[in-house]
């Protein structure tokens, strides 16, 4: 439905209506009390239902007569509360609440959703019921509590977890917890902002089925098993501040990886990317490591590597050493660096562009003179400050008359 009027929904309201699913999008004004009226009158068969970016404030208690609903989303809501109601969605597979206002469920809500198998929150407070939901294979974006880390244990069937807001005390009854799901893919945990130091290795045996591992907060080592994830796709380690060049390595042999985002992560000066280092890997982020200044990548390191960024590493004062051994390389994004950074690869008189000219796509992300945030190929960047010099030499010869 695009675009939908007071008169649309007066027709629908006196339409007997066989329709199964339901997409609300651009719409500028929504009637919710008589959307939702109408649906549970007039649409008593609908399976999906998407409020995705729908000017919506609430959800009125008549979505919990859409007995037949298996799919609800208000993502980029503003919707706050989730009626009680929703409980009576027996058949409900997905609840879709990303980005919306939605802080907490309440009580009694969960666990009467036994088919529920995908909850996606916001930073969402769950009061009990989770453990019930023993099909459940998606759980994301949910704040952690003493309850909800017990009742973990029974969801065997978990897919994907994201869970933030972990305490230290937390640790070791989530770390046993992950080792019996046998079938995870997908783990990103989130700690509270320096109440620990994580200690990743009472996690000996972490599930083999792991593809995606987000871990944010800091990491005093490496754990030895990290090596062991041969069905590793994408790893992300934030805020760990790791120092040694022993970090990188245990990363380097994993046989399967694609992504790697080092963000906050590494407080060395140096990173070494060695002969067959990261066999498959294709995406690569660096990002905001503030004691960087050297980047030396062997030939036939990241033999694969497609798309490389480098983003706000201060001290970084050149294009890493062996960039052009990277053959593959499509992409190379460089976000928020000091301008002499990329004088280096200005074409004119850059002592790096030649490093760089065999990759198709270079962008520059910078602030220019003027404080404005702008985007440009070298060329470009070449001719904004050239621009920009000659405009300040006219300015220096004026006020000089």
């Amino acid at each position: 439905m695009r675009n939908v009027t007071n008169k649309d929904w007066e027709t629908l309201s006196s339409t007997k209506s066989r329709i199964r699913s339901i997409f609300v999008f651009s719409v500028g004004e929504l009637p919710e009390q008589q959307l939702l009226g109408t649906l549970a009158g007039n649409f008593k068969l609908v399976k999906v239902l998407d409020l995705q970016d729908a000017p919506l404030d609430q959800l009125h208690e008549e979505v919990g007569n859409l007995l037949h609903l298996r799919y609800l989303s208000v993502k980029r809501t503003k919707v706050k509360i989730i009626p009680k109601s929703i409980g009576n969605l027996h058949n409900l597979q997905t609840l879709n609440l990303k980005y919306s206002q939605v802080s907490v469920l309440q009580i009694g809500i969960l666990s009467r959703l036994r088919k529920l198998r995908h909850l996606i929150g916001n930073g969402v407070k769950i009061q009990g019921g989770i453990g019930h939901l023993e099909e459940l294979q998606t759980l994301k974006r949910i704040m952690a509590n003493d309850d909800l880390i017990k009742e973990l244990e029974n969801l065997r069937q978990l897919r994907k977890l994201s869970i933030k807001d972990v305490k230290k005390e937390h640790a070791k009854a989530l770390y046993t917890t992950v080792e019996k799901m046998n079938f995870l893919q997908f783990l990103k945990v989130e700690f509270i902002q320096g109440d620990t130091i994580l200690d990743l290795h009472s996690l000996s045996s972490p599930p083999k089925s792991l593809q995606r591992l987000y871990f944010i907060d800091h990491l005093e080592m490496l754990p030895n098993w990290i090596s062991r994830l041969h069905n590793l796709v994408s790893l992300g380690l934030i805020n760990s501040w790791l120092t040694g060049a022993h970090a990188i390595k245990a990363l380097q042999a994993l046989p399967n990886l694609i992504e790697l985002i080092f963000y906050q992560w590494y407080d060395g000066e140096q990173l070494y990317f060695d002969v067959g280092g990261f066999p498959k890997l294709k995406r690569l982020t660096l990002q905001d490591l503030g004691r960087l200044n050297s980047v030396i990548i062997e030939e036939g390191g990241l033999p694969v590597l497609e798309d490389l960024v480098i983003r706000e590493c201060p001290q970084l004062k050149e294009v890493p050493s062996g960039i052009r051994n990277l053959t593959k390389l499509k992409s190379l994004l460089i976000i928020g660096m000091p301008t002499e950074f990329y004088d280096r690869m200005r074409p004119d008189k850059g002592q790096d562009y030649w490093v760089i000219q065999h990759i198709p796509i270079v962008k520059f992300f910078w602030t220019d003179g003027r404080g404005n945030l702008a985007i440009h190929t070298p060329r470009e960047f070449q001719d904004v400050r050239e621009s920009l010099r000659l405009n300040d030499e006219s300015q220096e010869v004026g006020g000089v008359e």
